[in-house]
């Protein structure tokens, strides 16, 4: 009797299990359907002519593809040339930035120095101040310099980040002090054991940290339309923003460019996801 209880009573959990895995499923599906559905209908529209974007009901799957959006893009508006703009830019700024930050953080994690408290809590305070309340001062200074309508002048802002900076410091401060000091006794310099020592054991870090700050700057919009001028400099954003016309919006050609600015994003996450999630979790551990 008890055995048929006990039998019963696993059944019920276990269907109870079964019930509430499916729902979890269904839930999880439907929310993946609304995450994707703003993508799918960008992809859509961008293979539409613009007289079948707006009308109604919707056109789901345009009956004709229109690729010739694209190569009016990349011909006519110069697109190609504005797409390798944000990538040189996107990378090169995070490459530096991710050295920068790793130095910094290192420093703040591992090195002892009068005012070392009191500089960190500046490098934090620093995040709480919006960007826009430097941007005057920053452009008088780069007008000065010349970096007007210049790649450098977007770049330079993000290199010393603040948000970096705290990431990497919260990874240098798991590295055990006896493996450094062993290092120095064997007679290594610090850029050597930085360099030897630090970035191997916190590459899942700068792999996170680099896809964080890649993105940001693919994305940043404000600064870059406030630095460059000329077509021949812009970024994907400032482009998209300047197909923009007040009596007559190619939004057609503005959901093609939008697709070209996503893909990368796209691809770049999907290859490392792994590493962003890693870099994200052993961060929240080890801080």
């Amino acid at each position: 009797m008890e055995k048929t209880i006990k039998i019963q009573a696993r059944d019920t959990s276990n269907s109870k299990s079964i019930w509430s895995s499916s729902l979890a499923f269904i839930l999880m599906a439907l929310a993946s359907i609304l995450t994707m559905f703003p993508l799918f209908w960008l992809f859509s529209s961008s293979l539409k002519d613009i007289s079948e974007i707006f009308v109604n009901p919707p056109i789901w799957v345009p009956s004709t593809l229109h690729w010739e959006n694209f190569r009016e893009l990349f011909v006519e508006r110069k697109f190609g040339i504005i797409t390798w703009n944000s990538f040189l830019l996107s990378t090169t700024s995070t490459l530096v930035a991710l050295i920068f930050c790793g130095l910094a953080g290192f420093a703040f994690a591992k090195y002892r120095f009068k005012g070392k408290k009191f500089l960190f809590v500046l490098v934090l305070a620093s995040l709480m101040i919006p960007h826009e309340a430097t941007m005057v001062p920053l452009f008088a200074m780069y007008k000065n310099l010349n970096l007007i309508d210049n790649i450098w002048g977007v770049i330079l802002p993000d290199l010393a980040n603040a948000f970096g900076i705290f990431f990497m410091r919260q990874y240098c401060m798991s590295l055990p002090d006896e493996m450094m000091e062993a290092a120095r006794i064997d007679g290594c310099t610090e850029f050597k054991l930085f360099r030897r020592i630090v970035l191997p054991n916190l590459r899942s870090g700068f792999a996170g940290l680099g896809i964080i700050l890649f993105v940001k700057q693919w994305n940043n919009f404000l600064w870059p339309s406030v630095i460059l001028r000329s077509q021949e400099n812009m970024t994907l954003s400032v482009a998209l923003k300047a197909l923009e016309d007040s009596n007559n919006t190619p939004y057609h050609l503005i959901m093609a460019g939008s697709v070209i600015s996503v893909v990368p994003l796209l691809i770049i996450v999907l290859i490392f996801q792994k590493q962003l999630i890693a870099g994200m979790i052993e961060g929240a551990v080890k801080g």
